[in-house]
């Protein structure tokens, strides 16, 4: 099968688009969004996809916005002929035809399975799950976008073609084909296997089937063992039934037996409590008394401890007020004398002052005298600058004048002269070559000798440069050929043409010859030449630069006051006298300096004279203060002793109410003491826990003996009515029962054991001998390998009747074998397009010898050395017969494959094709 063209109509971004395929190798290039995996997309939907499909994926592949339906066209060539496909993908009103070269058409279901039978699958279900089944539908041949790295054997065994391959692979490797008997016992083994079991899959194993024999003698089984546990468990009701009868009249017993002694112990309890209750009262009436009590001594033992403490305080106080005065004497009688030296520090620091403002004006003086003189130095030199400026200039000015009047041409115009005279001498000397040269040395009289009609004398000669005729007498006549004829004139031509394109380049330049030529250019080139060492010389401050410095320095001087003498020194000795200015500097800085250092000095003195004469008021005032907080204090304290002992009286009085009101605080609460205790023997917490324990007990054996008088009423009742039925007989019926369903079962399981074991045995032996035909496409993957690794892997592939194809291993050399999952993505990329390719070929034995393999960017991940070995295996593929076609966003790269047709898809939809 092969695909030979495409046309898609209003397929999401495409609105009209057709495309060619070559029968090996086509590559279909163009940016990312340039719609190439959507042509891919678009390929596979009209082979495998229902054209009435509706839902998501009808949304998918419509434009944006909606215009009208989408349309895809597919011409292929299968079976022997040529068909073309159409289907127009509009949910319930979609259409499709199908028509083969005769020009015979089939519509809609027709042509489904028309097209379902060329291809060797059916289209998917127009059901939820059909997203997911498209993408499994030559999963193996439509390598899409981000697939390309993993394995084609871990799809679905209907995804790759499973059985198809298998059967190109047993006819391959020249396996015999079972005979009839052979076939009819394995159908027969496994129709009565799936009878009882269903397929089971790759995580899940067979089950038994609900409508077999096995699963019903199963449930016969579960029957009869839950009928048998019902009877049992009727048994084991009527024995719980006659225990609970016992047990409740047993109940009823005990409960007559300790009901009224609970009862009793109740009423003796209760009386204790009644005391309890008759004590606490008496401590409810005696607890206030006590607390009116201590809170009128409360207010005594309160005034008693603050008169202490106020007397204590008063004491402290009278004590402190005589070393404090004291020392305060003594401050005051230093501050006379700090202010006295601190006047005098003043006093020297604004001499000192004066002195170093002084010396200070004398440095800024010849200092200002310094910076005009090397002003004026300055301005000496930039008018000895400016003066060679204004000459340089003037030369560049004369070289200009002198570099316009030259032609503006260079070595190379002079050497193009050259040639073109070269080129003039050459056709020049091969037009004098061709010529022909004729001399008359001996003529008969009698017959004139005429060249071109005119007579040729004896011993005369001629340079023909072009045909002439030469007659001699009348009966003679020649005609001379120089240089074979037409050469000549072709000579001539190249002459000419040689002339005017030396005469023409002259004329351009406005020159009479070519060493003209040559003494200009080298003329213009001396000029240009000094003009740029001139230019050099000058750097990059011009003129006007050094002009407009000029008058900067001119300005500043202009804002200095004048020096006369210095200016008649500078215009003698420049040098001596900057030197002279700066030792005069310098010494007036150090005098500075020194009188800076003074009066530095003396300040630092002065603070130091005026922090002692703040720190001393300072303690002085500190001291003042203490002095007035302390008598403030001592007076606070006087006054709050004299009104504590106003409110008592006195200190004796004081005392003895304390005394008082302390004796009868100790009666009262000795005799609460003795109620308390009396109480704590009694303990009504325990009493009352007690009282609710036995009432609790009683109230339990009540409703104890209310419910055994129920439940041996309700055990009287059912022991009666199971006296009607025969448990013990039904028990042995269903014993019975039981025994021949498990009987059965047993007999059933072992046939399907044994039916299971000869499908495993058959399996074996098919897997043993499809081992066999795994060979032919490890073989072809190495050979496709090949063409990218310089030592092409070895690639081990298992075969399992149940499970198709699995355990993909490459191996190097005598390495270990790595698993396919393990390999880097850009090796599963190879090597899964090998795996692709090699597969391809082997099924397209049954589809006329050619199947198209659909590659989407599919080698990512490749380095540009595999992608080299990548194009050549896509070559070798083409060459076997497969159809290969390639869609990648990296054109460049993709011109190495040869032989192959190019398609250009660029982002704005207009499509080129180049033919290999």
């Amino acid at each position: 099968m092969r695909l030979h063209s495409a046309r898609l109509r209003d397929y999401r971004l495409h609105r009209d688009l057709a495309v060619s395929f070559d029968p090996g190798l086509t590559v279909i290039a163009g940016p990312n969004q340039s719609g190439k995996s959507t042509l891919a997309e678009a390929l596979h939907r009209a082979l495998f996809l229902p054209a009435k499909t509706g839902g998501a994926l009808l949304e998918g592949i419509r434009t944006d916005p909606f215009m009208a339906d989408p349309d895809v066209e597919l011409v292929f060539e299968s079976g022997g002929e040529a068909w073309t496909l159409r289907k127009r993908f509009a949910g319930t009103r979609g259409s499709v035809s199908l028509q083969d070269s005769r020009g015979r058409s089939l519509q809609g279901d027709a042509a489904e399975e028309r097209l379902a039978e060329l291809l060797g699958t059916a289209a998917v279900a127009r059901n939820r799950g059909a997203a997911d089944q498209l993408r499994e539908r030559w999963g193996h041949l439509w390598v899409w976008q981000g697939s390309s790295s993993t394995n084609p054997l871990e799809l679905s065994t209907d995804a790759y073609d499973h059985d198809r391959l298998v059967e190109r692979l047993q006819a391959g490797a020249g396996i015999g084909v079972q005979s009839a008997l052979d076939q009819a016992v394995r159908d027969s083994i496994q129709q009565r296997w799936e009878e009882v079991y269903t397929a089971g899959g790759a995580s899940r194993a067979p089950q038994v089937r609900k409508a077999s024999a096995l699963a019903a003698a199963r449930r016969a089984a579960i029957e009869a063992q839950d009928d048998l546990e019902a009877v049992k468990e009727l048994i084991a009701d009527q024995e719980r039934d006659q225990n609970a009868y016992e047990t409740a009249a047993a109940t009823l017993a005990r409960i007559a037996d300790e009901l009224p002694g609970r009862q009793q112990q109740r009423a003796a309890l209760r009386a204790g409590l009644e005391r309890c209750r008759e004590l606490q009262g008496q401590i409810d009436k005696e607890q206030p008394a006590l607390a009116a009590v201590a809170a009128e001594l409360h207010q005594p033992l309160e005034d008693q401890r603050q008169l202490k403490q106020l007397l204590t305080q008063a004491q402290e106080l009278e004590a402190a007020q005589g070393p404090q005065s004291q020392e305060l004497g003594q401050l005051q009688g230093r501050q006379p004398e700090l202010i006295a030296a601190r006047d005098q520090g003043r006093a020297q620091l604004e001499t000192l002052q004066q002195a170093r403002a002084s010396s200070q004006r004398a440095a800024q003086a010849i200092e200002q005298r310094l910076n005009r003189v090397r002003l004026l130095v300055r301005l000496q030199g930039l008018r000895g600058q400016l003066a060679a400026a204004e000459q340089l200039q003037g030369r560049l000015e004369q070289l200009e004048r002198d570099i316009a009047l030259l032609p503006p041409m260079d070595a190379n115009a002079v050497e193009q002269l050259r040639r073109l005279q070269q080129r003039q001498s050459t056709a020049q000397t091969r037009l004098e070559a061709m010529a022909a040269g004729i001399e008359l040395v001996r003529a008969d009289p009698a017959q004139p000798v005429l060249l071109d009609g005119e007579p040729l004398a004896t011993g005369e000669r001629r340079l023909l440069s072009e045909p002439g005729v030469v007659r001699v007498g009348d009966g003679v006549e020649l005609r001379l050929l120089p240089g074979g004829g037409g050469s000549i004139e072709t000579a001539r031509e190249e002459l000419n043409t040689a002339r005017a394109a030396l005469a023409s380049e002259l004329a351009r330049w406005k020159l009479a010859t070519v060493e003209e030529a040559a003494t200009a250019e080298r003329r213009r080139s001396d000029l240009v030449a000094e003009r740029e060492r001139l230019l050099e010389q000058r750097g990059p401050q011009d003129q006007a630069a050094l002009q407009q410095q000029l008058q900067a320095l001119q300005e500043q001087l202009e804002a200095l006051p004048a020096e006369p003498l210095d200016d008649e020194a500078v215009a003698l000795d420049a040098s001596a006298h900057l030197a002279q200015l700066s030792e005069e500097l310098q010494t007036a800085r150090q005098q500075r300096d020194a009188a800076e250092r003074e009066e530095n000095g003396q300040r630092s003195a002065l603070q130091r004279a005026e922090q002692a004469v703040d720190e001393l008021k300072a303690a002085i005032e500190q001291l003042e203060q203490a002095l007035k907080a302390g008598r403030e204090q001592l007076l606070e304290a006087r006054t709050r002793i004299d009104t504590i002992l106003k409110r008592c009286g006195s200190a004796e009085a004081l005392e003895l109410r304390i005394g008082e009101l302390s004796h009868r605080k100790a009666e009262l609460e000795a005799h609460l003491a003795a109620l308390r205790s009396e109480l704590a023997v009694l303990d009504p917490e325990r009493l009352a826990a007690r009282d609710r324990q036995l009432l609790s007990e009683i109230a339990a054996l009540e409703q104890q003996e209310r419910e055994a008088s129920d439940a041996r009423l309700r055990a009287e009742t059912l022991l009666h009515g199971d006296g009607r039925r025969d448990l013990q007989a039904e028990l042995e019926q269903q014993q019975a029962r039981l025994e021949s369903c498990l009987q059965e079962q047993e007999r059933l399981s072992k046939e399907a054991a044994l039916l299971t074991l000869l499908r495993q045995l058959l399996e074996e032996e098919q897997n043993a001998m499809a081992s066999r035909y795994t060979a032919p496409i490890t073989e072809r993957i190495g050979t496709y390998l090949a063409a990218v690794f310089p030592e092409a892997p070895r690639s081990d592939l298992a075969y399992d009747a149940r499970r198709g194809f699995t355990q993909l291993e490459w191996r190097r050399g005598s390495e270990a074998a790595f698993a396919f999952d393990v390999l880097s993505t850009g090796a599963r990329e190879q090597f899964a397009a090998a795996l692709r390719l090699s597969m391809a070929e082997v099924l397209a034995e049954a589809y006329d010898g050619s199947l198209p393999v659909v590659f989407d960017d599919a080698f990512a991940y490749s380095d540009p050395e595999r992608q080299l070995g990548v194009y050549r295996m896509l070559e070798a593929a083409a060459g076997q017969g497969l159809q290969v076609i390639l869609l990648t966003c990296d054109p460049e790269r993709s011109r190495t494959l040869k032989g192959a047709a190019r398609l250009e898809l660029p982002g704005d939809g207009v499509m080129g094709i180049q033919q290999p």
